[in-house]
Protein backbone atom coordinates (compact mmCIF):
# COMPACT_ATOMS: atom_id res chain seq x y z
CA UNK A 1 0.00 0.00 0.00
CA UNK A 2 2.78 2.45 0.94
CA UNK A 3 4.59 1.68 -2.31
CA UNK A 4 1.43 2.50 -4.31
CA UNK A 5 1.00 5.84 -2.51
CA UNK A 6 4.66 6.75 -3.10
CA UNK A 7 4.36 5.76 -6.78
CA UNK A 8 1.17 7.83 -7.15
CA UNK A 9 2.81 10.84 -5.46
CA UNK A 10 5.84 10.55 -7.75
CA UNK A 11 3.57 10.33 -10.82
CA UNK A 12 1.62 13.43 -9.73
CA UNK A 13 4.85 15.34 -9.12
CA UNK A 14 6.18 14.34 -12.54
CA UNK A 15 2.89 15.29 -14.22
CA UNK A 16 2.85 18.69 -12.53
CA UNK A 17 6.44 19.43 -13.57
CA UNK A 18 5.68 18.41 -17.17
CA UNK A 19 2.64 20.74 -17.16
CA UNK A 20 4.79 23.53 -15.73
CA UNK A 21 7.05 23.49 -18.80
CA UNK A 22 4.47 22.36 -21.39
CA UNK A 23 4.68 24.46 -24.54
CA UNK A 24 2.66 24.48 -27.75
CA UNK A 25 2.45 26.42 -31.02
CA UNK A 26 -1.15 27.36 -30.15
CA UNK A 27 -0.15 28.96 -26.86
CA UNK A 28 2.72 30.74 -28.63
CA UNK A 29 0.25 32.23 -31.14
CA UNK A 30 -2.02 33.29 -28.28
CA UNK A 31 0.89 35.00 -26.52
CA UNK A 32 2.03 36.67 -29.77
CA UNK A 33 -1.45 38.12 -30.36
CA UNK A 34 -1.62 39.46 -26.81
CA UNK A 35 1.90 40.90 -26.99
CA UNK A 36 1.08 42.59 -30.31
CA UNK A 37 -1.96 44.30 -28.78
CA UNK A 38 0.15 45.43 -25.81
CA UNK A 39 3.16 46.65 -27.82
CA UNK A 40 0.99 48.45 -30.41
CA UNK A 41 -0.92 50.28 -27.65
CA UNK A 42 -4.23 48.71 -28.71
CA UNK A 43 -5.52 47.92 -25.21
CA UNK A 44 -8.72 49.64 -24.12
CA UNK A 45 -8.45 52.01 -21.13
CA UNK A 46 -8.38 49.95 -17.92
CA UNK A 47 -8.22 46.64 -19.83
CA UNK A 48 -6.28 43.71 -18.36
CA UNK A 49 -4.48 41.09 -20.41
CA UNK A 50 -3.23 37.94 -18.71
CA UNK A 51 -0.25 36.05 -20.08
CA UNK A 52 0.13 32.61 -18.55
CA UNK A 53 3.49 31.11 -17.79
CA UNK A 54 2.76 28.44 -20.39
CA UNK A 55 2.00 31.09 -23.04
CA UNK A 56 5.22 32.95 -22.24
CA UNK A 57 7.33 29.78 -22.41
CA UNK A 58 5.59 28.71 -25.62
CA UNK A 59 6.37 32.12 -27.13
CA UNK A 60 10.03 31.79 -26.09
CA UNK A 61 10.17 28.32 -27.64
CA UNK A 62 8.43 29.01 -30.95
CA UNK A 63 8.22 32.71 -31.86
CA UNK A 64 11.16 34.24 -30.01
CA UNK A 65 13.74 31.45 -30.31
CA UNK A 66 15.34 32.96 -33.43
CA UNK A 67 15.79 36.31 -31.65
CA UNK A 68 17.73 34.92 -28.70
CA UNK A 69 21.41 35.93 -28.57
CA UNK A 70 23.77 33.32 -29.96
CA UNK A 71 24.85 31.02 -27.14
CA UNK A 72 21.50 31.07 -25.25
CA UNK A 73 19.07 28.16 -25.46
CA UNK A 74 16.33 26.35 -23.53
CA UNK A 75 15.14 29.66 -22.06
CA UNK A 76 12.25 29.22 -19.59
CA UNK A 77 10.40 31.55 -17.24
CA UNK A 78 8.68 30.73 -13.96
CA UNK A 79 6.50 33.41 -12.40
CA UNK A 80 5.89 34.00 -8.70
CA UNK A 81 4.45 37.01 -6.88
CA UNK A 82 6.64 40.00 -7.89
CA UNK A 83 9.37 37.62 -9.08
CA UNK A 84 10.45 36.11 -12.38
CA UNK A 85 12.81 33.16 -12.47
CA UNK A 86 14.60 32.80 -15.80
CA UNK A 87 16.55 29.65 -16.54
CA UNK A 88 18.31 28.14 -19.52
CA UNK A 89 21.69 27.20 -20.93
CA UNK A 90 24.38 29.66 -21.96
CA UNK A 91 27.75 29.52 -23.63
CA UNK A 92 29.18 32.80 -22.39
CA UNK A 93 32.10 32.61 -24.82
CA UNK A 94 29.56 33.06 -27.68
CA UNK A 95 27.79 36.01 -26.10
CA UNK A 96 30.18 38.82 -26.98
CA UNK A 97 33.70 40.03 -27.40
CA UNK A 98 35.78 40.46 -24.27
CA UNK A 99 37.06 44.01 -23.84
CA UNK A 100 39.56 43.58 -21.02
CA UNK A 101 41.85 40.92 -19.57
CA UNK A 102 39.65 40.16 -16.55
CA UNK A 103 36.62 39.63 -18.81
CA UNK A 104 38.61 37.38 -21.17
CA UNK A 105 39.76 35.31 -18.18
CA UNK A 106 36.20 34.93 -16.90
CA UNK A 107 34.99 33.91 -20.38
CA UNK A 108 37.73 31.27 -20.54
CA UNK A 109 36.54 29.91 -17.18
CA UNK A 110 32.95 29.83 -18.47
CA UNK A 111 33.85 28.16 -21.78
CA UNK A 112 31.26 25.63 -22.92
CA UNK A 113 27.60 25.45 -21.99
CA UNK A 114 26.38 26.08 -18.46
CA UNK A 115 22.97 26.00 -16.82
CA UNK A 116 21.91 29.34 -15.40
CA UNK A 117 19.09 30.56 -13.18
CA UNK A 118 18.37 34.24 -12.60
CA UNK A 119 15.91 35.39 -9.97
CA UNK A 120 14.57 38.87 -10.73
CA UNK A 121 12.37 40.95 -8.42
CA UNK A 122 9.93 42.98 -10.52
CA UNK A 123 7.41 45.56 -9.30
CA UNK A 124 5.39 48.13 -11.19
CA UNK A 125 2.68 50.72 -10.60
CA UNK A 126 1.70 54.13 -11.90
CA UNK A 127 3.14 53.50 -15.37
CA UNK A 128 6.61 52.67 -14.01
CA UNK A 129 8.45 49.42 -13.34
CA UNK A 130 11.62 48.38 -11.57
CA UNK A 131 13.57 45.13 -11.93
CA UNK A 132 16.45 44.03 -9.72
CA UNK A 133 18.48 40.84 -10.13
CA UNK A 134 18.22 39.16 -6.72
CA UNK A 135 20.42 36.19 -7.56
CA UNK A 136 22.19 34.52 -10.44
CA UNK A 137 23.41 30.93 -10.45
CA UNK A 138 25.66 29.12 -12.90
CA UNK A 139 25.65 25.33 -12.63
CA UNK A 140 24.02 25.63 -9.20
CA UNK A 141 26.65 28.02 -7.78
CA UNK A 142 25.38 31.44 -6.80
CA UNK A 143 27.36 34.40 -8.07
CA UNK A 144 27.70 37.49 -5.89
CA UNK A 145 29.48 40.81 -5.79
CA UNK A 146 31.61 41.99 -8.74
CA UNK A 147 31.07 38.81 -10.81
CA UNK A 148 27.29 39.14 -10.54
CA UNK A 149 27.52 42.85 -11.40
CA UNK A 150 29.67 42.06 -14.42
CA UNK A 151 27.29 39.39 -15.79
CA UNK A 152 24.27 41.64 -15.27
CA UNK A 153 26.02 44.61 -16.91
CA UNK A 154 27.47 42.68 -19.87
CA UNK A 155 24.79 40.11 -20.62
CA UNK A 156 21.49 40.99 -19.00
CA UNK A 157 21.30 44.79 -19.16
CA UNK A 158 22.53 45.02 -22.75
CA UNK A 159 19.51 43.11 -24.10
CA UNK A 160 16.85 45.13 -22.29
CA UNK A 161 15.86 47.73 -24.87
CA UNK A 162 14.55 50.84 -23.14
CA UNK A 163 14.59 49.23 -19.68
CA UNK A 164 17.13 50.09 -16.98
CA UNK A 165 17.81 47.53 -14.25
CA UNK A 166 17.74 48.78 -10.68
CA UNK A 167 15.83 52.00 -11.32
CA UNK A 168 12.26 53.03 -12.15
CA UNK A 169 11.59 52.89 -15.89
CA UNK A 170 8.46 54.06 -17.76
CA UNK A 171 6.37 51.18 -19.12
CA UNK A 172 5.15 53.09 -22.20
CA UNK A 173 2.19 52.18 -24.46
CA UNK A 174 -0.19 53.73 -21.91
CA UNK A 175 0.40 50.83 -19.51
CA UNK A 176 -0.41 51.32 -15.84
CA UNK A 177 1.15 48.14 -14.48
CA UNK A 178 2.57 44.72 -15.29
CA UNK A 179 1.98 42.54 -12.25
CA UNK A 180 3.68 39.18 -11.74
CA UNK A 181 1.69 36.54 -9.90
CA UNK A 182 2.18 32.82 -9.49
CA UNK A 183 2.00 31.34 -12.99
CA UNK A 184 0.93 34.52 -14.81
CA UNK A 185 1.69 38.12 -15.71
CA UNK A 186 -1.18 40.63 -15.73
CA UNK A 187 -0.80 43.67 -17.96
CA UNK A 188 -3.05 46.61 -17.02
CA UNK A 189 -3.70 49.51 -19.40
CA UNK A 190 -3.99 53.06 -18.07
CA UNK A 191 -7.46 54.47 -17.53
CA UNK A 192 -7.04 57.31 -20.03
CA UNK A 193 -5.88 56.59 -23.56
CA UNK A 194 -2.63 58.33 -24.45
CA UNK A 195 -2.91 61.37 -26.74
CA UNK A 196 -1.27 60.83 -30.12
Amino acid sequence: MKRRIITLAAALLLASSVALWAVSPEESRSAAQKLDRISLGEMDPGERITLTQSEINSFLEYDYAGLLPEGIRNLRVELEADTGIVSGRADFSQLGEAQDAATRLLLMMLRGEHDFVARVRYVSAGGQARADVDSFQIDGRELKGPILDWIVQNYVATDLEGFALGQPTPLGNNLEQIRLETGQAIVVAGVARAQL
